[in-house]
């Protein structure tokens, strides 16, 4: 894994840099004792410059240059104090010191440190530089930031006083913060020169590191967490413009400006804690870590309330604010510390890179305070955490790819079992319905012929039997279809009085009317047209009929219609279906939606079933964009009652009045006299004999002779010879199969007329109907083949013709 390596790679080289940037092989300057340090051993060229760290005489609420008697002595640098190490207020004072120095050396520079908030430095009398407008009170002071470095006058003597005027009124303390540093030309420009090459360097990385993952979560949006750590490296960066060791934009702001750029910082450091809060919680957005979250959020808004104030108030209100940040950011290593725990991709760059963070911090606030008087360190943490962080992201993201991999494999996986399971489902509907087209085929034959009462009773179980195993084929292919996404709705007008008139009659005729009754029942005026896909709306009811039918012995059976109108096109159809019949019990009601289950399984032979129904009716009305829902009580019934949205129309529906499965909208009768109400010459192209047979049979009993191929190429001859108006043409032949035939068909110029094709075929699949009629086809009918689809398809095609 990435973690551990970079890891321990990553800690040495910052340890590295870090204890580089702050130490060095010369030897330990000396330190200013009261009031004076005494340089004349140390070289300048060789060992390089000297901090003027230590006691400087202090004389406070006065600009004065000569000594007095009584001297009272500050440490710089820190918070200006008197020998008591009391603080003094905010005010003004001289600090002063001596520095002796080898009488050869000639010249020397002086680099000030961070002293607030307006300042002079004088040698001796002469005012070598000023910064800001020193004052007597807050009015007369002009506060100003600016690290320079200047050249000393030249040096007599070997000795150096250095007088410097301060005024504080701005700022809640007051003093030298950062070091004041002496040396030579070239060593104090070095010394300067790698201070703001250290600023640079790390303005510029966080600048990289912001803009490098904007651009990353321009390309993944879904992917926050590069927009966060983005806007968090970019306030970074701005707040080291004004924060780092040489403090860069002050030196290039005219005088007047320092008020407003305590307060943009303050601003700045809000939005960056903000940025930062909002970046954990991307990456750990769990419910219990809200609190935490919410907490820093107030915390970090909290110093917005202070900017009303005068600066002075208000620089130290953003000072505790620094303390609370701290704190608060702690807080925010809970949800971290547990993602450690749990493993999760990078999290031991995420702590590595908040410990350091927190230990720099702690550091400036210590310095902020003047309780150290160190070069501020910042910058040093902004970069740690920026690049523990890159890597970080780095390592979620490999992890993440890693992961979006295995489902890209998993989803490949699934989608070839479920291709497997659909071509698997559909090559075995097609082999079980090929004998089941000779069965019920012959049944319905056997069944027009003198029988006895016994046999009639035999031939009931057998096309009984036969019945329940092509349900089963039919509820197990929709229920694929509808989990593997390749259900699809039709939109197709219907006359909605009609249609449900149609439906309730069928049901009548299924049940002994002495005991049960069925009625319709239509409600505030239903739209006589809508546009829905009538198939499913159809298996929608007949299988809430059906089970109303099957668990209902006596009372009523109630199919009740309403509509609730949402504008002039669109309405909703409320549906309801109940029963007074054994109802469900309330234990079991969870279960009534869940494949093959069977809540009365037990009772009677009339609950034989797939136990798929209510299943397949549920993803349909969820297909169609509504809702179902039931209530049932254990003995007194059942209501189901289903919403879906439906669109009306206002135009007369030019129909014949006829739907795609005629059994449920005609009675099942035989027409002996078709054949002269609507002639043609039909032929029947198929290799399975029995299926042969079984459909000549049909067309004798409806007066037709049938011509007869048994495949391709015989089926080809037989039209080009006889030119017949029908084909009944089987999909799967064993030389040139039923699509192939009917593209050639099609393409035959000889022909007079061509015939109306319609496939006869066991292949039910969705993309088996567009294959075939893709191909050139008029019309697909499945097997096995009824008298009563045959009957529709010859009417509904004459009639076209």
């Amino acid at each position: 894994m990435i973690e551990p390596l970079i890891l321990r790679a990553l800690i040495p080289f910052l340890t590295f840099c870090l204890v580089g940037c702050f130490s060095n092989q010369n030897p330990i300057p000396p330190n200013v004792v009261s009031g004076v340090i005494d340089l004349r051993d140390w070289d300048f060229d060789k060992n390089g410059n000297v901090p003027l760290n230590g006691e400087w005489k202090i004389k406070w609420q006065q600009f004065e240059i000569k000594d007095t008697q009584s001297n009272t002595y500050t440490n710089i640098p820190g918070n200006w104090t008197n020998n008591f190490k009391s603080s003094y207020p905010n005010g003004y004072a001289t600090l002063q010191i001596k520095i002796l120095v080898n009488p050869k050396t000639k010249f020397l520079y002086l680099q000030n440190g961070v002293t607030r908030n307006a300042f002079k430095i004088l040698i001796g009398d002469e005012v070598i530089y000023e910064s800001g407008k020193i004052g007597t009170d807050t009015n007369s002071e002009i506060p100003n930031i600016s690290i320079q470095t200047v050249s000393l006058p030249s040096i007599l003597d070997g000795t150096i006083d250095i007088n410097l005027q301060i005024s504080c009124f701005h700022y809640h303390v007051c003093g030298v913060a950062t070091p004041y540093l002496i040396g030579t030309h070239n060593g104090i420009n070095k010394s300067f020169f790698e201070a703001t090459s250290r600023d640079i360097l790390v303005l510029a990385s966080l600048g990289t590191l912001a803009f490098f993952h904007f651009v990353l979560f321009l390309f993944w949006r879904d992917e926050k967490t590069h927009l966060y750590f983005s806007f968090v490296c970019f306030l970074s960066s701005i707040r080291l413009i004004s924060i780092g060791e040489t403090r860069l934009i002050y030196n290039y702001l005219p005088m007047g400006l320092y008020e407003l750029m305590v307060r943009i910082n303050g601003i700045t450091f809000t939005l960056l804690y903000l940025a930062f809060v909002r970046y954990v919680q991307e990456i750990h957005p769990e419910k219990k870590y809200k609190f935490i979250y919410r907490a820093n959020y107030i915390a970090a808004l909290i110093l917005l309330f202070g900017m009303p104030f005068p600066t002075n108030i208000y620089s130290q209100i953003q000072s505790y604010h620094l303390i609370l940040s701290l704190v608060g950011i702690f807080t925010l290593m809970i949800p971290i510390i547990n993602g450690v725990l749990v493993s999760k991709p990078g999290a031991k760059f995420f702590l590595f890179s908040l410990i350091s963070t927190m230990l720099l911090f702690s550091l400036d606030i210590l310095t902020e305070f003047a309780k150290k008087g160190t070069a501020y360190l910042a910058q040093y943490g902004f970069l740690v955490f920026g690049l523990s962080q890159a890597f970080f992201i780095a390592d979620r993201m490999i992890q993440n790819f890693k992961n979006k991999e295995k489902l890209r494999q998993e989803k490949e996986r699934a989608l070839a079992e479920v291709k497997f399971k659909t071509a698997f489902l559909s090559t075995m509907s097609h082999e079980i319905r090929t004998p089941l087209n000779g069965i019920l085929g012959m049944t319905q034959m056997f069944g027009q012929t003198n029988l006895t009462e016994e046999q009639k009773e035999y031939l009931n179980l057998i096309q009984f039997s036969g019945e329940n195993l092509l349900l089963l084929i039919n509820d197990i292919l929709d229920l694929t279809k509808l989990e593997s996404g390749k259900f699809e709705l039709r939109q197709e007008p219907i006359e909605l009085n009609k249609f449900l008139s149609d439906i309730v009659q069928l049901f009548r005729t299924k049940i002994d009317t002495n005991h049960v009754k069925i009625e319709l029942v239509t409600k505030q005026n239903i739209p006589t047209n809508i546009i829905t896909d009538a198939r499913r709306f159809t298996q929608i009811l007949s299988n809430l009929l059906g089970n109303a039918v099957k668990f209902t012995e006596y009372g009523t059976i109630s199919l009740i219609v309403a509509h609730e109108p949402i504008d002039t096109i669109n309405s909703k159809l409320i549906i309801e279906v109940s029963d007074t019949g054994i109802g469900i019990p309330a234990e079991n009601i969870k279960d009534l939606f869940q494949p093959f289950m069977q809540v009365h399984s037990h009772l009677s032979e009339k609950t034989n079933g797939t136990g798929l129904g209510l299943t397949i009716t549920k993803k349909i009305v969820e297909e169609m964009s509504g809702t179902i829902s039931v209530s049932s009580e254990l003995g007194k019934g059942s209501v189901f009652i289903v919403e879906i949205p439906i669109t009306k129309t206002i135009n007369e529906i030019a129909t014949n009045n006829e739907f795609p499965n005629q059994r449920i909208l005609r009675s099942d009768e035989w027409e002996k006299n078709l054949a002269e109400s609507f002639p043609t010459k039909i032929l029947i192209a198929d290799d399975d004999p029995i299926n042969i047979k079984v459909s000549k049979m049909f067309l004798k009993k409806l007066g037709y002779p049938a011509l007869i191929a048994e495949n391709g190429n015989q089926t080809l001859k037989v039209v080009e010879k006889e030119e017949p108006n029908f084909i009944l043409l089987d999909v799967q032949m064993p030389d040139i199969d039923g699509i192939q035939v009917t593209q050639r068909i099609r393409k035959n110029k000889n022909l007079i007329k061509q015939p109306i094709i319609i496939a006869l075929t066991a292949n039910v699949m969705e993309e088996d109907k567009e294959k075939c009629l893709k191909s050139g086809m008029d019309d697909f009918m499945t097997k096995p083949l009824l008298m009563q689809d045959l009957v529709y398809m010859i009417k509904k095609w004459s009639k076209e013709k």
